[in-house]
């Protein structure tokens, strides 16, 4: 029977190989934006450490649940591609040529890359809470129930 299976599977995927199936990428790659980068104004650092920490929380509450892997698909997008393509498109501009966005948008680029940024950390402020809203309503059924089953006064109720 194993004989049939063999060429069955050769037929299907090629003959076996004798070299150990290659491993898995990594889930997660490091970060290719930190906030102490050199590439970015002293301003932009606290917001990229705030988005990078706001980023490893919700990774950290999606790991497990396998119904939240869109949310940890798009953070673990925004930190992977959308930040570091952020970054490098600031970084690339030439400092004698930044004050062109200014005259461009009225606002310096390091301006118009802290409110990019400033938008992301929005955004996930926004789904930590909506990830933590199922906790908050939990918390606040279990504080009605103790109080209803335990705060009055009177032992029979």
């Amino acid at each position: 029977m194993s004989g049939f299976l063999d060429r069955f599977a050769t037929w299907i995927g090629g003959p076996p190989s004798d070299q150990p199936a290659a491993s898995p990428a990594p889930t997660r790659p490091a970060a290719s934006v930190l906030a102490d980068d050199p590439r970015l104004p002293n301003a932009s650092r606290p917001l990229i450490a705030r988005l990078l920490q706001l980023v490893a929380d919700i990774e950290a509450r999606t790991q497990e649940d396998p119904v939240l892997v869109s949310a940890l698909t798009e953070v673990r997008q925004m930190r992977d591609e959308h930040l570091p393509r952020l970054v490098a498109s600031y970084a690339e501009i030439p400092a004698a040529h930044r004050a062109e966005i200014f005259r461009e948008t009225g606002r310096s680029a390091s301006y118009n890359l802290n409110q990019a940024i400033e938008r992301m950390v929005e955004r996930l402020e926004t789904l930590s809470r909506s990830l933590a809203q199922d906790d908050i309503e939990s918390f606040a059924d279990n504080l009605r129930f103790i109080e209803h089953r335990y705060g009055s006064d009177d032992p029979l109720a």
